[in-house]
């Protein structure tokens, strides 16, 4: 099994590859000095990239299976930092949405973004059920509502049962307190046994709702539903994860019913200086 190509007529030897690998696998060639990846070594590859963007001469291609981002039409130029403070802090949790449908390509071209959001060792655990079909948004709802119905009546004790009684009013008055009405949920799923795929599914997350006002789109955390969904068996067969895997976290999204004109205030952030 081979990792990488090296073009020998390319390369300049100039040693960034041996030194940007994140575990340190490549070395030179000891007859043409061509840096290449033991076979021994192979197996510590996490298949990052890391050798092939930060090239040079882009003579290094990987020789295994991955899916690359179309720059072509873009280039790579960068954006100033004042810019990209602008579009980060108008960033804000949309929880009033239009009834219109968000189209499947679009949600495909957000996502073709998001799977370069960093993962441990670049596992890229995340999986992603895309919750389209509205009716199916308002039963994830509903079975939200029936746990909470439930453990009112038990004797468990739950962080978040002291809420319960107001969300079910609000349901039982017509409204969604659960999703908000959005029209669709992102689930982000993983094996419950990896130890790194709840931090990797946030950080995917968190990539999703920076990208959607990209796209005309706002999104938020559905925390009660990612509660619900830990503890209520209907939440995960509605959903049909596969065996193993848990809700690592969800977020309603969807075309945002208001348009805000300002960017409130918050609190300094928190620096200690050592």
């Amino acid at each position: 099994m081979t990792k990488i190509s090296i073009d020998p007529e390319s390369c300049t030897h100039c040693g960034i590859c041996m030194k940007i690998c994140p575990v340190g696998i490549i070395i030179p060639g000891a007859e043409d000095n061509v840096p290449f990846i033991p076979a021994e070594a192979e197996t510590f590859c996490s298949e990052c990239g890391a050798c092939e963007a930060y090239c040079p001469t882009e003579c290094i291609s990987p020789i295994f299976e991955t899916e690359h981002y179309d720059t072509t039409e873009i280039g790579t130029a960068g954006i100033t930092s004042e810019q990209l403070g602008t579009y980060m802090v108008n960033r804000r949790s949309i929880r009033n949405y239009l009834g219109k449908p968000v189209d499947k390509a679009t949600i495909k071209s957000m996502l073709d973004i998001v799977r370069y959001s960093p993962s441990g060792m670049n596992s890229q655990p995340v999986n992603w059920t895309i919750v389209h079909d509205t009716e199916r948004v308002k039963k994830l709802t509903a079975h939200s509502i029936e746990w909470m119905r439930n453990v009112l009546e038990s004797d468990v004790d739950h962080p978040v049962k002291p809420f319960m009684p107001a969300l079910i009013g609000s349901f039982e008055a017509g409204n969604d307190p659960i999703c908000r009405g959005a029209p669709h949920i992102a689930i982000a799923h993983a094996p419950a046994e990896n130890p790194m795929a709840f931090t990797d599914s946030i950080i995917a997350l968190t990539w999703f709702e920076l990208a959607a006002p990209g796209f005309g789109l706002g999104a938020c955390w559905a925390g009660f539903l990612k509660i619900a969904a830990d503890s209520y068996e209907p939440i995960r067969e509605e959903l049909g994860l596969p065996e193993g895997h848990a809700v690592q976290y969800a977020m309603m999204f969807g075309y945002p019913k208001y348009k805000a004109k300002s960017v409130p205030g918050r609190n300094p952030a928190k620096i200690k200086w050592i």
